[in-house]
């Protein structure tokens, strides 16, 4: 049966939709209605369910329709072994009790010790660190070690030989000092070697950080449990239950070990949908199972007891009995994890809340739609009172949902999105529906898990990824960007997303993050009771305790948190937005100390960090595609220093989505035909735009041009920000160009920020329209800043930072195209974030980006038309941290948030007793702290906040601190004593505090409460100033009395005033002053007393101003001055008082008349300057400041120094003379009279009219400078005549005189022709030939004389040089030509043009007959000559670079003779000869020597022997042949040993034969027989031993040493050979036999060994006589090709191996891959007698060793690792064959899997292969190679 899953349209209700369906379709089976979610259920048989979908989507009821399904929903955490070490001794419980607040996260102790053995692995081509609990037991790589108990010391063995070089080191940060981080050395000690000796010694204290990394100090990465896909580090694990530590603490410095609470919980009830919980269906009795943590606090005295097993917290509803089983008990551990964490006793939160199980997932950690939709409708029935299935109380109910959908991954990349308008979600999109129904609709919290990252196609976790592609989570976040966003529907529901960290605050490498995520918590390595206890498993044993890992485990602390949360502000089920209150809790920071908030900033601390730019950071420059970005300064250090990083841009909208408009320019033609409005007529982004004030419509980054036509003065053209007239409100972002333009000019705007804007005329008003300006359409908001798309470049990935600008604050990128203008934008709400790879930031290592998977989304719609239908997800830029908020506009995007437990129990100390403080008189100055003075749990600082209640105490002058709870001030008493009493709240803590204080009465005061003002008056005006009135009270009602004082020495002496001297009102609340300047600056204040007062009140001092007024009666004019003539300029001004008026002369240069600066000694009221130049004074401004004492300073109007200037012409242009095809020159100089030539323009003219006009040159160069070059000249050019205007600012243009040329004809001839050329190959052939011209006026002559002759004598010392010639007269240029094909045809020789051409190196084939030629031309000349063609001949040429050698071959072989040459070009041929008489006649040996290397027949002693051989060596084309010089051969016999002499052994008395047997190629062999008595050293002849064989005369005992035999083979045309030596070993009557056999050990399937470590066995010793024993045996291994002794025991152990006897294993490194060896054994006994070796027994080693397994963690499906290949050179290792068997014997497979390719080296025991619990397997593997 297959199950349907139908959600119901809106307009129907869930019984009429199932009858419906029924009626059509009667094979269904109805099973289950959802009513909170509009959802049924049915059961199809498996033979109708094709197209039923179809069929039920097409019916009005049905919204949409799915099967279900168990592969969807997932709860499985992240995984890893973990490795227990043993302690060896008794753990103690370490807790303050049941009863007390704060209790000790590490609850056990030791003053025991255990150990870890290490080794080092090649594992995948990586060395790793493996640890196994015994030296000789299975090692591995681990996730986790964990059993390390506060007291303990704990060492690390690494005396293994694998750790040489590889020291062991802990580090709180993983891979330690290789990623950043320092080595932990506190209570570590390290001895000895590593490889040898090395330990490694840790001692766990209270201060050892509960989670280390183990890193060798050497080399990176061997600390990694996992290499790859992504590297993940190992750790040991201290036994704590450190997430309640760090849940209590805002700053993890201190952390100190303890766990404090005052709320756990109580009145809340906890829903763990998951693979249920242990001991949900309640059994009972002696060691039932009930889990220890999940007993009620107040009943725990014996967990066997009745009241304790009836008060256990965990049960199941009566409406669910489970989806898989028939109860809610937990057959994974996975549900159980989550109650313990979010409730347990010791290692939870809400120690006192009820938890009830709803299984929903199987063993397997897998659940169906159906299972999940049926736990979350349970929870609504439970909770709703209008069920009948209702708990029947308003306790606050909390689903804790640690379970997420399994999609998207590598194998199915499609997030499917929760579509908009009413939801229809029934697969994955139903976690965000029906969340959001239970949270909003039935206010229940919903805290659930943010996933654990993105599995490739091998199910492998690769990376995190952002939780808004993840169903479930994503609606917890904010929204997406609407345009093309993936969660934009639904969004910041009331539920609470959990990501998980590390100990050392990071984020877990496995959590989601981003907008989907609403806080994080501790989710990695958490130490926590294995689910499986029963009522009786003590607490005692770290073998009890599990370490998981997942935001599964993460979710269920703040699960705790909430509950605790609930409990400490009574709410219940109907307090009003409960669950968005919970929210909003978990999102509020607090500040620092602040420990009444649920969230913090401390943690995680490895996010990107977006930080905001500056408005408008984007700068482009036309035609190239560098973008700059500019950041503000306060980001410098975090930017600066990153070349060649990567980095992230995100653009106002520019979060994942699709699309992007190019800008585009718009052309407006604009005229204005009267003064009411502009006419428009042209394009805009809506089409066709025409219209008067017309709406113009852009995109950012789009140029709009208003090109002007025929527009009056009247109506000058702006773009401004607001419609305004005048020149103000221009628009900046950035400013238009033309900008106030008329006539027929064009005013042109690219905007880079969205907004209205306005063109307007600056005089009228009514003449104005509107521009708008958006953001272009598609997901990146469409910011372009000058033709580059910034937002879709955001989109296109990480970015590299080409260059940085520290002083503009600035950093470089590329753009995928260059930009159309240079320009600035961008707008606002910019971001820019770096991505340092060695700062190992989270979002660096997410899953999607590591393994390029292209998401894509799909809606419904598309999901129904199968996976061919969707759009890919823009995944860039990613979201950062924790909460991502799209919307955001902080100065730094990414937000950093983990949760904390805010009611820590606080014991607090005050910082003053309770009651009366003191009595105050007035006046007082009090400081008094009425705060806590003692700090918080764990020492921690934190926040105080204070408030007052009671009296208020504003009355009396003093105020309290709200922040320090400091009661300060100054007392202001009453006239009579007052008392206050109040009480002080500290308001983080709760805790409060009464106090009282008394202020004296002061007797009758003056209080004012009216102060003066300053006052001022201008000098020599005529008018007053007044200061008051000022008013005052008594405290006893009497009048005021008043008296005006003065100073006039700044308030030191004070006087008092009567009227007159310039003063009235002395004694009134008024006083008068007149304006005399010496009264300037004095000070008065105002004496007020009573006649029952009992002191004078005195009012502020003010201060009196008398300034004065400057007023310029006659302001500067400009200057005209003749340059280099001076300038004038004057002014005068006064003030009412006639006071000395001093002057300061200004100037501003360069145009600019804004800035100007003083003139030194320009100080009189006329100003003369120096001698003036055009360039350097021309319009300056000059100005003068006048100043007097008490005036302000007045600055005079701005006059004009407008200088005047000539131009002398100091050098002429001249008449000239050239030639057809040339060029002439005219030259003009000058000057002018302030001697700026520089200045000077130049404009030369032409006249055809002999001067009697003019008109500028249009060709030739230099038209306009002071040189002037003509075209080419013709004939045509002849008496054209030539001058120069010359012009310069502020002088009037200056013509030169004219200048006449004169041109004249070109002829060219042949001087000297070339001749032919003969060279050798390889060498070059010169070829000379001579030219030149003749000149001839234009007409020719008009007659020419005859010629004169005479002689002359050049100098001595050489001389030549260049030919003469007029300098009109044009040189000539030469050309030579080629001809291959006997002048046919001719081409041009590149580089050829000088009088003579040298070939390159020539060859015989190109170069042999070719002609040469030589062209002549000049420029002008109509016509080039040409020389005669000559021709080179080429010659080869060749030699013997080495001869032939003597050769020396041994008889039946062959010989080689060789020779070499060398040649210009061409194949040099050989014919070698023979002479067999003694040189005298050579004959051809044949074809078979027609080569370089000549090789015999084979030879024959008697035949060839000294023999010589030659060559001679032909060439085509040579001058003759070469004959070499002669090699001779010498031939020798070859005499071989078939059989060696072998050593024997005889009894004394006897006689011992040795025997050879050896052959001779031709003739006889000599033998002589040798003996050495001195093992070798020295060898004798035996006389007469001669034969073949040798047999010894009768032997003698002892024999020391033992005598050795050789044999020494001879014949005079021989080489002679010594056989190898024997040994005679003579043995007394009592002697030892060698073994009888030896066998070495071979694998039956190959008949190889196994390996390159065979293990060889022999027979048993023979006990020969009485007392003999085996002593010690040696092993002998020959490589039997060449007879070499690979191994020999003697070599190690002179007297024999005594620990291998009969068994012998053979050392690593000692044989070779796939080779043939002999092995030999000889016993000796304890008497020292020695048997003769035994027979040579052969042998041959595989090509591969024998594979080598790792240790085997037990699982159902565990992995097998082996070590590394080990295999012959020039093989490759192509597949293994693994097999699993319940008996070592293998007739039993139960799985296999043979000539797998992919798992080499690891493999994974797939899931669908069920084993038996409790049942021994066995696997074997080897591996298949091939030749590369």
């Amino acid at each position: 049966m297959k199950r349907v899953v139908v959600r119901v349209s809106d307009n129907y209700s869930l019984d009429s939709a199932a009858a419906a369906i029924l009626k059509l379709y009667g094979y269904l089976t109805f099973v289950e209605s959802y009513r909170s979610f509009s959802i049924i259920t049915f059961d199809c048989p498996e033979k109708y369910s094709s197209g039923l979908l179809e069929k039920l989507n097409a019916l009005g009821p049905v919204k949409q329709c799915t099967w279900d399904a168990d592969d969807k929903f997932s709860t499985a955490p992240d995984e890893g072994a973990t490795l227990t070490v043993e302690t060896d001794d008794t753990l103690a419980v370490n807790t303050s009790g049941e009863s007390s607040a704060t209790r000790n996260t590490r609850n056990l102790t030791t003053s025991g010790s255990g150990t870890i053995y290490v080794k080092v692995q090649n594992i995948s081509g990586q060395n790793l660190y493996v640890y196994g609990s015994s030296p000789s037991g299975s090692f591995s790589v681990y996730a986790n070690q964990s059993g390390f108990v506060e007291g303990g010391t704990y060492s690390f063995d690494q005396s293994d030989p694998s750790n040489a070089t590889h020291p062991l080191r802990f580090s709180e940060q993983h891979d330690g000092i290789h990623l950043g981080g320092s080595e932990f050395t506190t209570g570590v000690t390290v001895t000895g070697t590593p490889g040898t000796d090395g330990v490694t010694r840790v001692n766990i204290s209270s201060s050892t950080p509960s989670i280390l990394f183990p890193y060798c100090s050497a080399h990176p990465g061997m600390g990694r449990y996992q290499v790859s896909p992504i590297a993940r580090y190992g750790t040991i694990n201290i036994h704590d239950f450190w997430h309640l530590d760090r849940l209590t603490k805002q700053d993890r410095q201190y952390l100190n070990r303890q766990y404090s609470y005052s709320q756990a919980g109580d009145g809340v009830d906890i829903y763990v949908i998951d693979t249920g919980v242990r001991g949900a269906s309640r059994p009972t009795g002696n060691n039932a199972a009930l889990h220890p943590e999940l007993y009620d606090p107040d009943f725990v005295t014996d967990l066997n007891g009745t009241a304790e097993q009836q008060n256990y917290r965990v049960e199941q509803l009566s409406h669910y009995a489970g989806s898989y089983g028939s109860n809610n008990e937990d057959d994974n551990g996975h549900g159980t994890y989550c109650a313990i964490l979010s409730a347990g006793r010791t290692a939870g939160i809400a120690r006192d809340a009820k938890i009830y199980a709803l299984k929903a997932f199987n063993s397997n950690n897998s659940g169906s739609y159906t299972a999940i939709l049926s736990a979350y409708q349970a929870v609504i029935d439970h909770n709703d009172s209008g069920d009948a299935n209702y708990k029947g109380n308003t306790r606050p109910a909390i689903i804790n949902a640690s379970f997420g959908p399994t999609i998207p991954s590598e194998n199915y990349p499609y997030v499917e999105l929760n579509d908009a308008g009413s939801d229809s979600g029934v697969d994955e999109e139903m976690l965000d529906d029906i969340e959001g129904t239970i949270s909003s609709s039935h206010n229940i919290i919903v805290v659930r898990a943010a996933g654990n990252g993105f599995k490739n196609s091998s199910d492998q976790f690769v990376g995190p990824i952002q939780a808004k592609a993840i169903a479930g989570s994503r609606t917890a976040g904010y929204a997406d960007n609407t345009s093309g966003g993936i969660n934009t529907v639904d969004t910041d529901q009331k539920k609470i997303s959990v990501g998980a960290s590390e100990y050392n605050d990071r984020w877990a490498d496995f959590s989601n993050y981003g907008s989907g995520v609403t806080t994080v918590a501790p989710g990695a390595r958490i130490t926590v009771p294995a689910y499986d206890w029963t009522a009786n498993t003590p607490y005692t044993s770290t073998f009890n305790y599990n370490v998981i890992n997942g935001t599964s485990f993460s979710c269920p602390l703040v699960t705790g948190i909430m509950a605790a949360y609930c409990s400490k502000n009574g709410f219940t089920s109907s307090t009003n937005n409960l669950a968005g209150n919970a929210k909003a809790f978990a999102r509020i920071f607090g500040a620092t100390g602040n420990i009444s908030v649920m969230a913090h900033s401390n943690y995680p601390t490895n996010s990107i960090e977006d930080k905001k730019l500056i408005d408008n950071p984007y700068e482009t420059f036309s035609g190239s595609n560098q973008l700059i970005v500019k950041f503000n300064p306060s980001d410098a250090s975090h930017f600066i220093g990153n070349v060649g990083k990567k980095c992230q841009l995100r653009t106002t909208g520019s979060t994942a989505g699709t699309g992007g408009t190019s800008a585009q320019s718009f052309n407006i033609t604009t005229t204005a035909p009267n003064n009411s409005w502009y006419t428009l007529n042209g394009t805009d982004r809506n089409g066709a735009l025409s219209g008067n004030n017309a709406t113009v419509t852009c995109y950012v980054g789009d140029t709009i041009n208003f090109n002007l036509s025929n527009v009056a003065s009247i109506h000058p053209f702006y773009i401004k920000t607001s419609a305004t007239t005048g020149t103000s409100n221009q628009v900046s972002t950035p400013a238009a160009t033309g900008q106030g333009s008329v006539g027929n000019n064009t005013v042109s705007w690219t905007p880079n920020t969205a907004g209205t804007y306005f063109y307007i005329c600056s005089i009228h008003a009514q003449m104005v329209g509107t521009i708008t300006v958006s953001n272009a359409p598609g997901p990146s908001g469409g910011v372009q800043v000058g033709g580059i798309n910034v937002s879709e470049l955001s989109q296109s990935g990480w970015l590299t930072i080409q260059a940085e600008n520290a002083v503009n604050n600035t950093i470089t990128l590329f753009a995928s195209n260059n930009a159309t203008s240079g320009t600035t934008g961008g707008g606002s709400n910019n971001y820019l974030a770096l991505i340092k790879s060695e700062e190992l930031m989270h979002e660096s290592y997410d899953g999607v980006v590591s393994t390029s998977t292209t998401l894509r989304s799909q809606t419904d719609s598309q999901e129904q038309a199968g996976t061919g239908t969707y759009d890919n997800v823009i995944y860039y830029p990613v979201d950062s941290g924790v909460d991502f908020n799209y919307a955001g506009t902080s100065q730094e995007l990414t937000t950093k948030r983990g949760a904390f437990f805010p009611f820590i129990d606080t014991n607090v100390t005050w910082a003053r007793s309770a009651g009366s403080i003191a009595t105050y008189a007035n006046g007082d100055s009090v400081s008094v702290d009425l705060g806590l003075s003692g700090q918080t749990f764990a020492s921690e600082p934190t926040m105080e906040l204070y408030a007052l209640s009671g009296d208020s105490i504003g009355a009396s002058g003093l105020s309290l601190d709200t922040s320090t709870g400091i009661l300060s001030g100054t007392v202001t008493s009453d006239y009579i004593d007052t008392t206050f009493n109040f009480t002080v709240t500290e308001q983080i803590t709760e805790n409060a505090r009464s106090y009282s204080f008394t202020t004296t009465g002061t007797g009758v005061l003056v209080t004012i409460t009216q102060q003066p003002s300053n006052a001022s008056v201008e000098a020599g005006s005529g008018n007053t100033a007044t200061i008051g009135p000022v008013a005052g009270i008594s405290s006893d009602g009497t009048t005021i009395i008043f008296r005006w004082e003065f100073s006039s020495n700044g308030g030191v002496g004070w006087s008092p005033l009567t009227d007159g001297g310039g003063y009235s009102g002395s004694s009134s609340n008024t006083l008068t002053i007149d304006d005399d300047y010496a009264k300037n600056n004095y000070q008065f204040r105002c004496k007020m007393e009573t006649t029952t007062s009992v002191q004078p009140s005195y009012t502020n001092a003010v201060t009196l101003t008398v300034f004065r007024v400057i007023t310029i009666s006659n302001q500067p004019s400009d200057a005209n001055p003749i340059a280099p003539a001076t300038a004038s300029f004057t002014v005068a001004g006064s003030t009412l008082d006639t006071a000395t008026i001093a002057y300061q002369w200004e100037k501003s240069e360069n145009l600019d008349g804004i800035n100007f600066t003083p003139i030194g000694g320009a100080t009189g009221s006329t100003y003369v300057t120096a001698a003036t130049t055009y360039d350097d004074d021309y319009g300056d401004y000059y100005r003068c400041v006048l100043s007097a004492q008490g005036a302000s300073n007045v600055i005079s109007t701005s006059a004009r120094n407008l200088v005047q200037r000539t131009i002398n012409i100091t050098s002429q242009p001249t008449n000239d003379t050239g030639a057809v095809g040339g060029t002439r020159s005219f030259g003009v100089a000058a000057t002018t009279s302030d001697n700026d030539a520089g200045d000077i323009t130049y404009q030369w003219q032409v006249s055809i009219t002999n001067g009697s006009t003019w008109s500028d040159v249009s060709e030739g160069t230099g038209g306009t400078t002071t040189t002037y070059t003509t075209p080419t000249l013709t004939t045509a050019y002849d008496e054209y005549q030539y001058r120069c205007l010359l012009s310069c600012a502020g002088a009037t243009t200056t013509p030169s005189n004219a200048a006449t040329l004169q041109v004249e004809t070109v002829t060219v001839v042949v001087s000297s022709q070339p001749s032919d050329s003969s060279v050798d190959e390889g060498q070059t052939a010169t070829f000379t030939t001579l030219g030149g011209v003749t000149m001839s006026p234009v007409g020719g002559n008009a007659a020419t004389s005859s010629f004169e002759v005479d002689q002359f004598d050049t100098p001595a010392g050489g001389g030549g040089g260049a030919e003469g010639m007029s300098s009109h007269t044009p040189g000539v240029t030469y050309q030579w030509e080629k001809s291959d094909d006997g002048g046919g045809a001719w081409n041009p020789i590149g580089g050829a043009t000088s009088a003579s051409y040298t070939t390159g190196l020539t060859t015989y084939a190109d170069d042999h007959d070719d002609q040469y030629r030589c062209v002549i031309s000049a420029v002008g000349a109509a016509a080039d000559a040409t020389t005669n063609a000559v021709t080179l001949t080429v010659l080869r040429t060749f030699q013997i670079t080495a001869q032939p050698s003597n050769a020396t071959a041994n008889e039946g072989a062959t010989a080689q003779f060789s020779v070499t040459t060398s040649s210009s070009s061409g194949t040099v041929t050989y014919q070698w000869e023979k002479s067999d008489d003694g040189g005298a006649n050579y004959a051809s040996v044949g074809a078979t020597g027609q080569a370089a290397t000549f090789t015999t027949p084979t030879l024959v002693f008697a035949n060839d022997n000294a023999d010589r051989y030659r060559v001679v060596a032909s060439l085509v084309g040579a001058a003759a042949d070469i004959t070499s010089t002669h090699g001779e051969l010498t031939v020798l016999r070859v005499i071989s040993i078939q059989t060696q002499p072998n050593s024997t052994a005889v009894i004394e008395g006897g006689t011992a034969t040795f025997t050879i047997v050896a052959s001779i190629t031709s003739d006889t062999i000599s033998y002589q027989w040798q003996k050495s008595t001195d093992s070798g050293a020295n060898w004798s002849n035996i006389n007469g031993a001669n034969s073949a064989s040798y047999t010894t005369p009768a032997t003698v005992y002892p024999t020391t040493p033992s005598e050795q035999f050789r044999c020494v083979l001879t014949n005079s045309n021989a080489t002679t050979l010594t056989s190898s030596a024997a040994t005679l070993t003579v043995n007394e009557s009592e002697f030892v036999s060698g073994p009888a056999t030896v066998t070495p050990v071979i694998d039956a399937d190959t008949n190889r060994t196994f390996s390159r470590q065979p293990v060889i066995n022999t027979t048993p010793f023979i006990v020969e006589y009485a007392g003999s024993t085996h002593f010690s045996s040696f092993w002998r291994i020959r490589r039997v090709v060449d007879n070499v002794t690979v191994y020999d025991t003697s070599a190690t152990f002179v007297n024999g191996d005594t620990g291998n006897l009969t068994s012998f294993t053979v050392p690593s490194a000692t044989l070779d891959f796939d080779t043939a060896y002999a092995i030999q054994v000889k016993f000796r006994d304890n008497n020292g007698l020695e048997s003769a070796y035994s027979a040579a027994v052969n042998f041959v080693t595989p090509l591969v060793d024998q594979p080598e397994i790792q240790t085997i963690t037990p699982a159902f499906n565990p992995t097998i690792n082996v070590d590394a290949i080990a295999m012959k050179a020039g093989y490759q290792h192509t597949s293994s064959d693994w097999q699993f068997s319940p008996a070592n014997t293998f007739g039993t497979i139960v799985h296999q899997s043979l000539g797998n390719s992919s798992n080499l080296n690891s493999y994974t025991l797939p899931g669908a292969v069920n084993l038996t619990a409790n049942t021994t397997y066995y696997v074997r593997i080897r591996f298949n190679i091939n030749p590369t």
